[in-house]
């Protein structure tokens, strides 16, 4: 018989006859096994014919120190009912094993998967209890506990910083027990180069809270920015008990420090969270007249529906968010003051500054939800589920080959001598090309003015007064996102001046490859090296999650995920129906 070896531990080997055996011996040198179904524990003796005589032996190597399998017993004859729901040796313990190399390329495998793979590979049907228990078994066996992963972050913390430098970490532990540990409270990270990387992006910050699907109540709080190819990059992350003032204030005077710092002009885009206002007022970073504040625009019509429950008053108030100039956006206010005064009033209540593209003044550069967020959450869902340590190594993963693979695409505009990323580039030619249709009477060369007239067949044209030296539009959407539009490229072209000088520096490819190379990743040694760091840490007892049932992996949809198209549809009908009756009267 040929013998299998380099097997390196025998947690390895017991999982080749796992489905079948029951150990009988086992020492640091031995180890025997018989069939479930074999009474006998002798198994040098041949077992009584209703039992299955299988039986095996391993012994670990003197020279190899691998174990290897050295004696293997007749085949089973035993016979389980192939009708029965479940074998009793398909346990969760050999599930985990198949389901560990699927945990580690998608932490957010789900639990039906693993009731499939029991069925196309055994052909047994396993109950969701079974499946459950190993998918939590897998997970523990490839990022380990929740209490062991606590005890484990203040050590990947310092192997951050030991091997890639210039990594930021804070803490704020709640207290510290007679033993000596730290019970967890708040930490902040943020990776070298995401620092520097914000330097070269847009002077915006996106920020935004979601729950953390774990044993414990915590919350991760997430920093993004947007960079010229309007890919996101997640700069800060924090994990801290719950979405409070305290919280906030404490994550976001921490992005002053190490993001804004003398930097003047930053925009803070958030929610309207209660406890995140109140801290925003008190970090002059985000305050005018050093930085701005603005508001999540699908947050702000989500408060506004939740008063007034109508979807006609809804797309309004996105339409007078989303208006470019201040003539749209009263035009628009009229009309929600037509259908229900209290609604215009709750609106004219809110500082106009923080939640539209016509009184922003810029400041937003076209961003006006806090989207980018949200697309993060989604991305982190299936990480979301794991201890806390592998979140903290998932955010370093995913950040690094973000930059790797952005990195190349920077070095191949290089090459190329393209002026601005394929995203701007896209949007310049665009507008370029419609703007060769525009009529140009040009007025003053040293100050760079002149009219553009549209003309749109079918309808009357329209005119457009165009500021190269302002740079502005009446059109509004150069101001909206720094961008020049179809009518100043048109007034570009006739003065025969370079495009470069009027779309700002933040755009240009030097700074998208600056994003991406200002700092680098560097490997963690393997864990045997890492320092002691001079704290221990513990999760906080009383975040302790105690429900029945299944755990809750996926938020509650509200109303900002209802498509609510047949709302839409009858009033929109309604509208149309109302305007064909107005047109049939004036005929008459």
């Amino acid at each position: 018989m040929e013998l299998i070896t380099d097997i390196e531990s025998k947690r390895n080997l017991r999982r080749c006859p796992l489905r079948w055996s029951r150990v009988v011996e086992s020492t640091p040198r031995k180890w025997k096994v018989v069939c479930k179904q074999n009474s006998s524990s002798d198994i040098d003796h041949c077992p009584t014919s209703q039992n299955c005589q299988w039986w095996l032996r391993a012994k670990l190597g003197a020279k190899t120190g691998c174990w290897e399998i050295s004696k293997l017993g007749p085949p089973h004859s035993c016979f389980v009912p192939t009708d029965s729901r479940s074998h009793q040796n398909l346990c969760k313990n050999l599930l985990a094993c198949d389901m560990e190399g699927f945990i580690r390329v998608n932490p957010a495998y789900d639990v039906k998967y693993v009731i499939e793979h029991a069925d196309s590979k055994y052909n047994y049907a396993i109950s969701y209890q079974k499946a459950w228990q190993a998918l939590k078994r897998a997970r523990e066996n490839v990022y380990g506990t929740w209490e062991s992963s606590c005890q484990l972050l203040p050590k990947y913390m310092l192997a951050l910083q030991t091997y890639n430098d210039g990594t930021i970490v804070e803490w704020l532990h709640k207290d510290r027990q007679v033993d000596g540990v730290f019970t967890l409270g708040y930490v902040f990270w943020a990776y070298k180069p995401c620092i520097e990387a914000f330097k070269h992006c847009r002077k915006i910050l996106a920020v935004d809270g979601t729950h953390l699907y774990t044993k414990y109540r915590h919350k991760l709080l997430i920093a993004n920015t947007l960079d010229a190819n309007q890919k996101i990059i997640s700069v800060a992350y924090a994990i801290v008990d719950e979405e409070s003032y305290e919280s906030w204030k404490w994550f976001l005077d921490a992005l002053a420090r190490h993001f804004v710092g003398d930097i003047v002009g930053v925009c803070l885009i958030s929610d309207r969270h209660a406890g995140l206002l109140k801290a925003v007022g008190e970090v002059p970073a985000f305050c005018e007249p050093i930085g701005v504040h603005r508001y999540c625009l699908r947050h702000v019509a989500s408060n506004f529906n939740s008063q007034f429950k109508n979807v006609q008053l809804k797309d309004l108030c996105y339409r007078a968010g989303q208006a470019l100039t201040v003539r749209s956006f009263e035009t628009v206010m009229r009309q929600i003051d037509g259908l229900c005064r209290g609604a215009h009033e709750y609106l004219r209540r809110i500082d106009v500054t923080k939640w539209t593209f016509s009184h922003d003044g810029g400041h937003r550069y076209g961003v006006m939800t806090t989207n980018i967020s949200e697309a993060i959450n989604g991305v982190l869902k299936g990480t979301r589920r794991l201890p806390i340590t592998a979140i903290v190594s998932a955010t370093f993963t995913r950040s690094k080959n973000a930059f790797r693979e952005r990195e190349v695409v920077a070095m191949n505009l290089q090459q190329r001598n393209q002026a601005w990323p394929d995203d701007v580039f896209k949007k310049i030619a665009s507008n370029n090309a419609l703007g060769t249709r525009h009529s140009v009477d040009l007025y003053n060369h040293s100050r760079q003015t002149a009219s553009v007239t549209v003309h749109v067949p079918g309808t009357s044209s329209r005119t457009f007064r165009v500021s190269l030296l302002e740079r502005a539009c009446d059109c509004g959407q150069w101001r909206l996102s720094g961008i020049p539009c179809s009518h100043a490229l048109a007034v570009i072209r006739q003065y025969v001046l370079d495009i470069t000088l009027y779309v700002p520096e933040c755009y240009s490819t030097i700074e998208y490859a600056l994003t991406y190379t200002s700092g680098f990743f560097a490997p963690l040694a393997d864990v045997e090296y890492w320092d002691e760091p001079n704290f221990q840490l513990r999760h906080n007892p009383g975040r302790r999650i105690r429900r029945r049932g299944r755990d809750v992996t996926t938020r509650i949809h509200n109303e900002m995920d209802w498509p609510q198209t047949r709302a839409r549809q009858q009033y929109q009908a309604q509208d149309g129906a109302g305007t064909s009756g107005q047109g049939s009267r004036r005929r008459r």
